[in-house]
């Protein structure tokens, strides 16, 4: 009963436990809801730590109820033994007690039948004295002998008693360690959960702060091109060409060889045709653009922007460098469209049919939020 009780407490304390961990609402922000699954967390990781103390402790109480029991059948064993050799003695007298009234009955008036000199045993009085005597000393021998059997026998029980004990308590703290191993295998599941949570919440609030700078670049940009073209209406100049939608921001250093090479191939193909699944030299598509450009840099990679946004490392829009790929669609796997990134906010591009390849803002409502570093 105490091992079982043990169990059931266990069990019952761990369940308690698990229920102390808040779950953000689903009207929560995504901040509070990160600062939520990071606190659950924590007491997800403690409580687990607080099992595996436990289980410890109940490891060294099954040691401990393990070595009761070998140590109860190692005295079990020594009883037996003694028993057998008690019972074994106990039948030799008996067997020598009627051997020798066998040869008084039989030997009366035929001499000495047990080869003793009557004339040394007359204080006897008679062979049937001596005979009387002898079988008392091993009646009393046998007698003792029967205290002793049963002495190891109550000695027996007692051990069995004892190993009964030890036994139970060998199998509630396996028992509960048991209940341990499954608590603790139930909570890494829902804090392997938990930390995904974690992972994709953090992705969440990045892609927001991500989704509100662009918004804010692209804001600023359009001002900018909103005073040119005031400008240029005050000036007397023309407007813009639609096609001309971005500008050349000047020479800006690549961060390796490769890079710049990749740039450069870009610029050349300014002008250029675009052709759906072209690849060059004289004509291209958007990937096709892109992989010929990184080719100059000694990357290769497929023709395809799906492929490319998922074969390299991805970096934040505010960590673009020059020869960064940008994408956009929905979102970076499902992407429809890439440019290679020369700088201030500008890419070079293979946009569609009918237009060519030129300089455009990357600032789209649809740039997705992580660009690709080959």
């Amino acid at each position: 009963m105490r091992g079982r009780h043990l169990t059931v407490s266990l069990a019952i304390g761990l369940a308690l436990g698990a229920t102390t961990i808040s779950i953000p609402s689903a009207s929560a922000s995504p901040q509070s809801e990160l600062s939520g699954k990071m606190q659950q967390a924590r007491q997800l990781e403690a409580q687990i730590q607080a099992n595996s103390e436990r289980a410890d402790v109940l490891d060294e109480q099954y040691l401990q109820a393990q070595s009761a029991v070998e140590d109860a059948q190692r005295q079990i064993a020594d009883a037996e033994a003694g028993i057998a050799s008690a019972r074994a003695q106990e039948a030799r007298l008996r067997d020598q007690l009627g051997g020798r009234a066998a040869l008084l009955y039989i030997g009366a008036g035929n001499g000495d039948p047990l080869g003793i000199d009557a004339t040394n045993v007359q204080e006897l009085g008679s062979r049937a004295k001596y005979g009387e005597a002898a079988a008392e000393t091993d009646n009393k021998m046998i007698d003792r002998l029967g205290i002793l059997d049963e002495q190891l026998n109550i000695q027996e029980k007692q051990l069995e008693g004892q190993k009964a004990e030890a036994q139970k308590r060998e199998d509630a703290a396996a028992s509960a360690r048991k209940a341990v191993e499954q608590a603790s295998a139930q909570m890494q599941d829902l804090l392997d959960s938990t930390r995904s949570d974690i992972r994709a919440l953090a992705n969440r609030i990045e892609q927001d702060r991500l989704r509100a700078q662009a918004v804010a670049e692209r804001a600023r940009i359009q001002a900018e091109e909103a005073a040119q073209r005031a400008a240029q209406t005050t000036s007397g100049g023309g407007s813009s060409s639609s096609a001309d939608v971005g500008v050349d921001p000047g020479s800006i250093p690549a961060p390796s060889s490769g890079a710049a090479a990749a740039v450069e191939y870009a610029r050349e193909q300014l002008g250029k045709p675009y052709q759906y699944a072209g690849a060059g030299p004289d004509s291209f598509d958007c990937s096709g653009l892109t992989m010929m450009a990184w080719a100059q840099g000694g990357v290769s990679m497929s023709h395809g922007s799906q492929s490319q946004y998922l074969s390299f490392p991805h970096v934040p829009i505010s960590d673009l460098q020059p020869g960064d790929l940008v994408f956009f669609g929905s979102s970076g796997p499902s992407n429809h469209h890439v440019g290679i990134y020369v700088g201030g906010g500008t890419m070079i591009e293979a946009p569609h049919t009918g237009a060519v390849v030129r300089y455009s803002s990357i600032y789209r409502p649809d740039l997705v939020s992580l660009g690709a570093r080959p």
